[in-house]
């Protein structure tokens, strides 16, 4: 019972044997006399259930509740550290889904999303909290990531902001400012709005407080690790995405880190449902990937650590290292999306186009093959537009390296479906790579070949047609029949003449490609096994199961 504070008994104090403590014993209860003095509390103090208590009040009976404290209820170790702080987060403006292409990939919190921090005090006594601050651990340059956004949530607004791109970050209240008090009784509730643009935030929230003379600070992160928070808006560029968007809007594009995570068997999410009362918990120190007992380092490194001509460096000491170089192999997928997320951050840097080394551009054109061939259109889109506009001017429009990155612009282009501007910049690009590098060259080839793709998807399929015959035999002639480039002009080819319904010119092509395919690169390459699915399904049209069933074999259910 507080110091000033006392029941409110029925009966009021009672000398006799009726209450609890006393005498004890069962004699008749009895009304004291008007002249009976009351019994001073004994200075030892009193013991009640193995409790030591300095006063007893005896009452017959008690009404509404009665808080019972030792000596004030403050612990030295209560004083030491008065605040209790919690931490839930709201979406901001936008209910989004965020997930990093990290190591593996991990959800992290984007910019804007409200942190709900709920203080209270472990004492009765009132904590006074003087000012907050918040503290910057580490920036990072951001990486790729997936944003997924949500119908709805939008939200009240918010008390307290912070700009994470100063130099030194304040809070902003939005109403009431600094000092708060808290008691046990008492509770104070931020909801304070971390804002980044450029960089990925460790940081931390401090706040400075007084309680009984004393003066402290309480540190509120993590469970001992920083908080983080993505910049979303280096997700954009403009109203276009930036080179670090996987592309993802409505649905997840392939191989983005969420699909990823997801196949993991992580979650992908922040956000339970947009319907929930029930706001989630700040995520544990290294996101989902704690579930499966791994833990992940906060991003603790400084803007030194990431200047752009060490992270080429780094980059081409990984391709250097890759055990499995040939991007058209699932095997090295991994290892290329490692490479690629680098080579997104590194581009998403001002002024760097990563044209100053031959080897740099050399690898550059492989990580957009890789982004093709593993479906990753959008961010190769993105990626190759900026290469190629930043090398067409730095290296010339007719450099070797400067048409090969525009021919893999070209095939991303495709992927997404984009065939008309395709058939634009590869129509341009065949002339010049005639020109600068010859008709039998590779590259020359390879453009070719992507400008009978766009000619027959747009519906000019007799020029595509003729086209392709004319790439095939140049290849030929050039390369030898069995380069893998020839084999996958013949391919093109075979499905040309499919689609034309000239069925048995395709099984001729496509019975000696699969062929070659087996001898050259083997049965479990993926040209291999396109080749003889592409098969397969045209001996199940011309109506022969059994032979497609014999060609078939154990052929996967994957590319």
């Amino acid at each position: 019972m507080g110091e000033h504070e006392r029941p409110t008994a029925e009966g009021g104090f009672d000398g006799g044997d009726g209450g609890v403590g006393g005498d004890g014993g069962d004699k008749a209860r009895r009304k004291p006399s008007d002249d009976t003095a009351p019994v001073p509390p004994q200075g030892g103090g009193n013991s009640i259930s193995g409790g030591e208590l300095g006063n007893v009040i005896m009452a017959g009976a008690v009404h509404g509740g009665v808080t019972f404290n030792s000596r004030g209820g403050d612990t030295p170790s209560d004083l030491e550290n008065p605040v209790i702080a919690s931490v839930q987060l709201r979406p901001g403006g936008t209910l989004a889904d965020l997930v990093v292409d990290a190591d593996p990939p991990r959800v992290m919190v984007p910019s804007g999303t409200v942190h709900v921090i709920t203080l209270e005090a472990r004492t009765n006594r009132a904590v006074v909290l003087d000012a907050a601050r918040p503290v910057v651990l580490a920036r990072r340059p951001p990486r790729p990531a997936c944003l997924l956004t949500r119908i709805g949530a939008k939200i009240e607004p918010r008390r307290f902001t912070t700009d994470f791109d100063v130099r030194v970050p304040q809070m902003r209240a939005q109403g009431a400012d600094f000092p708060f008090s808290i008691s046990a009784s008492d509770v104070e509730q931020f909801w304070f709005e971390p804002i980044a643009r450029t960089h990925e935030i460790a940081w931390q929230l401090e706040l400075d407080w007084t309680c009984a003379g004393r003066r402290g600070t309480t540190v509120i992160n993590n469970n001992g690790e920083p908080f983080e928070v993505y910049p979303v808006a280096a997700l954009f560029d403009g109203r276009a995405d930036s080179v670090l968007n996987s592309g993802c809007g409505l649905f997840h594009e392939q191989g983005c880190p969420s699909l990823l995570l997801e196949e993991a068997g992580a979650p992908t999410s922040l956000w339970t449902s947009t319907r929930s009362s029930s706001l989630p918990s700040y995520p544990a120190p290294g996101g989902p990937r704690a579930a499966a007992g791994a833990a992940t380092a906060p991003p603790h490194r400084s803007d030194d650590d990431d200047n752009p001509e060490d992270l080429r460096r780094h980059i081409l000491a990984l391709h250097a290292a890759l055990v499995v170089s040939d991007p058209e192999l699932p095997a090295s997928w991994p290892d290329y999306r490692k490479i690629a997320s680098l080579v997104r951050t590194l581009f998403h840097r001002p002024h760097h186009r990563g044209h100053e080394s031959q080897e740099f551009r050399a690898l550059l054109v492989q990580v957009l093959r890789y982004l093709y061939v593993s479906g990753q259109h959008e961010p190769g889109v993105t990626l190759g537009r900026i290469a190629a506009a930043a090398w067409s001017e730095a290296l010339g429009k007719d450099h070797p390296d400067t048409l090969a990155v525009a021919n893999r612009l070209a095939g991303c282009l495709i992927g997404l479906g984009k065939h008309a501007e395709a058939r634009d910049l590869l129509a341009d690009l065949l002339p010049r790579c005639e020109r600068v590098l010859g008709w039998e060259a590779p590259l020359t080839l390879t453009v070719g070949s992507n400008l009978c793709a766009c000619l027959f998807a747009l519906g000019a399929h007799q020029e595509a047609r003729q086209q392709c015959e004319d790439v095939l035999r140049r290849s030929r002639l050039a390369l030898g029949p069995d380069d893998p480039r020839t084999l996958r002009a013949a391919s093109n080819l075979a499905i040309f003449l499919r689609r034309l319904d000239d069925h048995q010119a395709a099984r001729a092509v496509l019975e000696d490609t699969l062929q070659r395919y087996r001898r050259v690169l083997g049965e479990d390459h993926p040209d291999t096994r396109h080749a003889k699915r592409d098969l397969v399904a045209l001996l199940r049209e011309l109506g022969e199961p059994e032979r497609a069933q014999a060609v078939a074999g154990d052929l996967p259910a994957g590319p």
